[in-house]
């Protein structure tokens, strides 16, 4: 005789993609329980700017992030207006589409907090079990097939029963040990920017029942912060973040440039690379160009205000008349004072004398000399958001076995991204050589590879997969038990 217990989905995760997939299950007819490892609902989606956008075109998101996943790519921007639509008729208040990231992408505002309230509210409208301050422990699998959760309040663990699995913990940012082994030498190199909670438990949950790993498990999400001695709270994340590092002259604690900063669509990128520099630490200068310019970025701030907010935090910010005094000024921080120097002339010198192609790093955009006085240099350090790379998904957001994974160069699928029809799954799995673990499924930064790199979005991706899961958990709990 089945447990009775068994005929539901267990959502691991409380965030957006958690919450998304929980309330889609319930609309679906089918019983939900939620576990969520904090004290509170809302993840790391009530830490974010709340616009829910992607790239506009498809075409675009291949070229910026070729070697991410090509079917989770268009999985997310297939479903994403759809998906969008349902939210707000869940009750959250989302703003008009609106073009965004210098109108690469699309995108709708929200509110996080109220968002998260109005799904938390349908939820519990619906009849769904929430279980806060409980975390997934590991998966109960018999045969290659999921039967459940064993899970984890205070020093006890329990079974929970359940032939469906969401997983939607968050990736493993907040883990020190899977991020020296996957993403960085140091994990100190990185400012968590992040709610605490998210520390891998559901990738190391399934990779313990042969789930197989996406690629990209290097790669990670976030923005250069105020350096210390700055001292801020989870709730300033994005007040001290410093979105202009794309047009500035970005040096590490040795005074040389790192990378191309203006490479990518936001100074994400910018940030990945500065976590593998000394200390993950540098200065981003810029001159009175910047400074007075009223353009915000894609945070909405200018960047005079963020500045200013950088150095009320305790972040070190100079300001300085000329090159060479503010080379001098930054001696006590370590920087050389006659490496920096020479690094900023000879790029004022190759931008001013058209030779820009010549620099090294390379500067494909902004080729703007620094020249008008005053200058600032303000101390950053690199964070971490998000993890990239986790559990490769196929097109039903199934988690898939060791034994295959989607092709990176496979070919724009030619019909929609999700059917409830098992036709183009069973299609697609045989391209791919995809076999999913039965009764598993995965959202938002549980996945990987969508992002690679590059960034096409953090909610967008965790709203369109955390529908995908909690209709395919769904639709397979109906198949199952009739």
């Amino acid at each position: 005789m089945v447990d009775r217990s068994e005929k539901r989905v267990v959502v691991c995760g409380g965030g957006l993609a958690g919450l998304t997939a929980a309330v889609t299950a319930l609309e679906s007819g089918v019983p939900v329980t939620l576990l969520e490892k904090g004290p509170e609902l809302g993840g790391n989606t009530v830490l974010s700017g709340g616009m829910i956008w992607t790239f506009a075109e498809y075409d675009r998101i291949r070229a910026a992030i070729p070697d991410g996943d090509p079917v989770l790519q268009w999985l997310v921007h297939d479903t994403i207006d759809a998906a969008r639509a349902w939210l707000a008729r869940q009750g959250a208040i989302l703003g008009p589409d609106q073009r965004c990231h210098d109108d690469i992408g699309r995108g709708r505002q929200m509110q996080p907090p109220q968002a998260i309230a109005a799904l938390a509210d349908k939820f519990t409208f619906l009849g769904g079990e929430l279980r806060l301050e409980t975390a997934l422990d590991s998966l109960i699998a018999r045969n290659g097939v999921i039967h459940g959760v064993r899970v984890a309040r205070g020093d006890r663990v329990d079974e929970e029963p359940a032939r469906a699995v969401v997983l939607a913990t968050g990736g493993f940012q907040g883990n020190p040990e899977l991020l020296s082994r996957y993403v960085i030498r140091d994990p100190d190199n990185l400012y968590l920017r992040s709610n605490p909670w998210s520390t891998g438990d559901g990738f190391l949950a399934a990779t313990q029942v042969g789930a197989l790993t996406s690629r990209g498990l290097d790669n990670f999400y976030g923005h250069a912060l105020a350096a210390p001695p700055a001292r801020f709270t989870k709730l300033q994340f994005r007040d001290v973040s410093q979105h202009y590092g794309q047009q500035s002259i970005a040096v590490n604690l040795l005074g040389e440039r790192f990378a191309d900063e203006s490479d990518g669509n936001s100074e994400d990128t910018l940030n990945q690379r500065l976590g593998h520099q000394p200390q993950g630490r540098g200065f981003y200068i810029i001159d009175r160009e910047l400074m007075d310019c009223d353009e915000p970025h894609a945070s909405g701030i200018v960047t005079r205000v963020i500045v200013e907010r950088a150095k009320a935090s305790g972040a070190p910010v100079v300001l300085a008349d000329t090159i060479e005094d503010l080379c001098l000024k930054l001696v006590p921080f370590g920087i050389p004072e006659i490496r920096l120097f020479r690094e900023i002339s000879e790029f004022n010198r190759l931008i001013e004398s058209g030779r820009a192609d010549e620099l090294k790093p390379a500067r494909r955009r902004h080729r703007k000399s620094l020249s008008r006085a005053p200058f600032h240099a303000v101390g950053v350090k690199a964070s971490i958001t998000f993890t990239m790379g986790g559990l490769q998904i196929d097109e039903r957001a199934r988690v898939v076995r060791r034994t295959g994974g989607s092709s990176p160069s496979a070919a724009m699928p030619t019909t929609r991204a999700f059917t409830e029809t098992d036709a183009l799954s069973i299609a697609i799995g045989r391209e791919y050589r995809q076999t999913a673990i039965a009764g598993l499924y995965a959202a938002g930064c549980d996945t990987g590879n969508i992002s690679h790199f590059e960034y096409m979005g953090g909610l967008a991706p965790a709203l369109a997969t955390g529908r995908v899961a909690g209709l395919s958990a769904a639709g397979f709990i109906k198949k199952l038990f009739g």
